[in-house]
């Protein structure tokens, strides 16, 4: 596995790519920063990623024939991977919005962005990108119905302090390759069952 660790870096997920296309990236990956200072989310929304405030973490995986599912299900079971690993280590109900968003008491507590890596017309690589709101920061998110939400202004204090992030981060990284097995494998209906016993009551699974 190779780790790049960053201080700064525009987007985690755009210095995946760049690595992949430098030759620096041959095979399972991550890229980890403290700041992004242009994070992105779906449809090219700008995702705030404030220094020493969050998780911003990108895993690569390379296509083992050309061929994958659609992107969606990678989407789904990285959510799975998150969500499932914030509930054991915080004891939060943290839950799946559709597609990508990680909810906790009704406000967004992260987001997934998956991109696809193609060329010649086959795939070449999934990025997965995270983004994990862990320290109380200004985010303002002007078309949000609610302000977004932090670990640190739900946890109780000592646990919070308690909480070791690059632990969390690397388990993350194991997590998600994990579930990236289940979609490579295209094992939909497992990925479709984690994901309905996580989501937000009420809410549609994507795949």
């Amino acid at each position: 596995m190779q780790p790049f660790h960053l201080d700064s870096v525009d987007s985690t997920n755009e210095e995946a790519k760049r690595l992949i296309r430098a030759g620096r990236i041959t095979g399972p990956a991550y890229v980890l920063a403290r700041e992004q200072i242009a994070g992105k989310g779906n449809h090219d929304r700008f995702w705030h990623s404030p220094k020493g405030a969050g998780i911003y973490l990108s895993v690569v995986e390379f296509a083992p024939n050309g061929d994958a599912p659609p992107s969606t299900l990678f989407t789904v079971a990285a959510g799975v991977a998150c969500a499932d690993l914030l509930q054991e280590r915080t004891a939060l109900d943290v839950r799946l919005k559709p597609v990508n968003d990680l909810y906790l008491d009704g406000r967004k507590l992260g987001g997934i962005l998956v991109e696809s890596m193609v060329e010649a017309g086959a795939l070449r690589a999934v990025v997965t990108g995270v983004g994990i709101n862990t320290h109380l920061a200004d985010r303002p998110l002007p078309d949000a119905l609610a302000p977004p939400v932090s670990l640190e202004e739900v946890m109780v204090q000592s646990a919070f302090a308690d909480l070791d992030l690059s632990t969390i981060s690397s388990d993350l990284v194991r997590a998600i390759r994990s579930w990236n097995e289940t979609c490579w494998t295209n094992q939909v209906e497992r990925v479709r069952a984690a994901w309905s016993r996580l989501a937000l009551p009420g809410a549609p699974c994507p795949i």
